[in-house]
């Protein structure tokens, strides 16, 4: 067996962390910074945190807050048009997986020529991006540390993958403390994207002992504080959870995503259904299709879901672990209706997600089915 691994250059974990910025940046010779963040963090004064950090070591933050969830390329190229004209050096990142996207979108732009869309595809972005710092505020993501931006088409109702060993962040500080402001529901949301994550690096067509490592201790993990952390969040279970989510993030940036993600995506460009949700509603029914074809994978899951060694067992965990955290048993529940459905279904039967990656490769009538399993 051979494998290709490649660790990110610079992770800060823990309490505090965020305060290593200052031990970062003066090394950047950089004197402003754009902030990519979103209005929730500017409004429960986490972005407002990191601009003081650095205005204590004399560099000024330029804020861009106008990130929203599933961002799209105009998004991305307004960011990169506040970061030229206001003369930034370099890009600190606050937030989950949509400013973290749209941060190595304006980092690709920064340093290569456009549009954006050139880009789309693995391999195509040559040169190296600006100073790039990720500060994530989520537990489920992973974006600090992979090599992927997505974002959404808007014209033709698609999220696009950009892909480049580039793309990863050369510097994450991983604090527990920014995620205490996160609302339950998002914490549950984000810590099942982070499951979804782990598990699809196990049964990926892609999966190596690197990743199996990584992806089954964020599966430990995540199941033994998710619930917590949703509860009763406090540091210990949210920097667990973070933990995990870096691990899933280190596991799937190379053994990558399969089915799960590849219907996901079609949610959130015609139904506008967040990331997490999308990924934990349809989690199970996607095990349950894959399991004919990857009962040994599925079974590893299970175990360290801390359940019997039966592939099921990994099903049964997921739905239950669904319950617990409240996430909603079906896609009607966020307002998904069989409109655009046959689209759907269509853009992620062609998606790599279910052809290459995932382990059972689907029909299209069976891709519909699982959608009409989740509505």
């Amino acid at each position: 067996m051979s494998a290709t691994f490649q660790a990110p250059a610079l992770l800060h974990f823990g309490s505090g962390a965020v305060s290593k910025i200052t031990e970062v940046v003066p090394t950047l010779k950089a004197d402003k910074l754009l902030i990519v963040t979103d209005p929730g963090l500017v409004g429960c004064g986490v972005a407002a945190r990191i601009v003081d950090v650095l205005a204590g070591i004399g560099v000024e933050g330029v804020v861009f807050d106008d990130v929203e969830p599933n961002p799209s390329i105009e998004t991305v190229e307004r960011a990169h048009s506040r970061y030229r004209e206001t003369d930034c050096a370099g890009i600190v990142v606050v937030g989950g997986g949509s400013p973290i996207d749209v941060a190595k979108g304006v980092g690709v732009l920064v340093s290569n020529p456009g549009p954006l869309s050139s880009y789309v595809g693995s391999g195509k972005v040559s040169n190296a991006l600006p100073p790039l710092l990720a500060v994530p505020t989520t537990v489920g993501t992973g974006s600090e540390v992979t090599m992927y931006a997505v974002i959404t088409d808007r014209a033709q109702r698609k999220k696009v993958v950009i892909g480049s060993p580039h793309l990863v962040p050369g510097y994450a500080f991983l604090d527990p403390e920014l995620a205490l402001t996160l609302p339950d529901f998002l914490v549950a949301a984000t810590g099942m994207d982070a499951l979804t994550h782990a598990i699809e690096s196990v049964i990926s067509t892609f999966a190596t002992p690197f990743s199996d490592t990584m992806a089954l201790e964020a599966i430990r993990l995540i199941v033994t504080h998710l619930p917590a952390a949703v509860r009763s969040p406090g540091v210990d279970s949210l920097a667990n959870m973070l933990y995990a989510s870096t691990l899933a993030g280190m596991a799937f940036s190379y053994a990558r995503t399969g089915l799960v993600h590849g219907m996901a995506h079609p949610l959130s460009c015609y139904h506008d259904v967040p990331h997490g949700l999308a990924n934990a509603l349809l989690l199970p029914h996607v095990l349950a299709f894959n399991l004919p074809t990857c009962e040994d994978r599925l079974a590893r899951v299970a175990v360290a879901m801390g359940e019997i060694d039966k592939a099921q067992a990994a099903v049964d965990a997921v739905r239950r672990l669904n319950t617990q955290v409240d996430i909603p048993g079906h896609l009607s529940e966020l307002g998904v209706t069989e409109t655009f459905i046959q689209q759907m279904a269509q853009d992620a039967f062609e998606s790599g997600n279910a052809q290459i990656v995932n382990p059972r490769k689907p029909s299209f009538p069976e891709v519909m089915e699982l959608y009409q399993q989740a509505l």
